[in-house]
């Protein structure tokens, strides 16, 4: 596990990256290290929010999970991100949990601190303004895909953004690790493990891809684009290969 200086850390937040030196050494003052193992809980739904966390190493999943137990992933933060800021600004409990995703080190910046430093410095408030509104506009696009998207086209979006993330152009393809689970992926994309499965047997089947344990090989780039646009082109292959089976 990484710890990186408090100061550091601090500098990788978009919104205190604007500071000077000596006000990070002085916010750093303020700040307590936390670790986390892998799968343990960091706040759960309903808990009061005491302060900002940062997170130094690792990635945190910010998650609800309804009353029959299924979970849906509202996002992952990883270094250099803060965890769950709104209710540092509405006064309210924690409107979702949180827990690590892997062995993660973390800051925790009390909300006096944070909230003094937002009044006192207008360029750190429109920062976080900007940030919110990044997750506000990134939790409309989720609630579509939710809404309004297949299974197939939701795991064609999670394959994209991964390869474009992760991904090497090699003569075979574009590749990257999977490192999430089916189950992990359903969470994510708002599905059921079995439904991950099989559509990614499909996308293997229509030579979309090819999987090598936990290893993507992206062969058909267009096409998965078209499957996570839910495009024509990929509405179209698939009905030609369900009237096939």
């Amino acid at each position: 596990m990484v710890f990186l200086n408090p100061v550091e850390t601090l500098r990788r937040v978009a919104f205190f990256a604007v500071l000077p030196l000596e006000e990070l050494e002085r916010l750093a003052g303020f700040c307590a290290a936390r670790r986390l193992a892998k799968e343990e809980i960091l706040f759960m739904e309903g808990d009061s929010c005491e302060g900002l966390f940062i997170v130094q190493s690792g990635a945190i999943k910010v998650f609800k999970t309804a009353d029959s137990g299924r979970e849906q992933v509202l996002g992952i933060d990883r270094a250099g991100s803060t965890v769950a800021e709104l209710p540092l600004f509405d006064g309210g409990s924690y409107p979702t949990s949180a827990a690590a995703v892997e062995d993660s080190a973390l800051l925790f910046l009390p909300k006096r601190e944070f909230l003094g430093l937002c009044r006192r410095n207008s360029e750190v408030a429109f920062t976080v303004i900007r940030t919110l509104a990044r997750r506000f506009r990134y939790l409309t696009t989720l609630v579509e895909e939710l809404s309004l998207k297949e299974v197939s086209n939701r795991l064609a979006r999670f394959l994209r953004d991964r390869a474009r993330r992760d991904g090497v152009r090699t003569r075979r393809g574009v590749e990257f690790p999977l490192q999430e689970t089916n189950q992990e992926i359903a969470a994510e994309i708002g599905t059921v493990r079995d439904l991950v499965s099989r559509n990614l047997r499909r996308f293997v089947d229509r030579g979309i891809l090819r999987l090598e344990l936990r290893r993507v090989i992206i062969l058909d780039v267009a096409e998965l684009e078209a499957q996570a646009a839910g495009s024509k082109r990929s509405a179209s292959a698939e009905r030609t290969v369900l009237a096939q089976t």
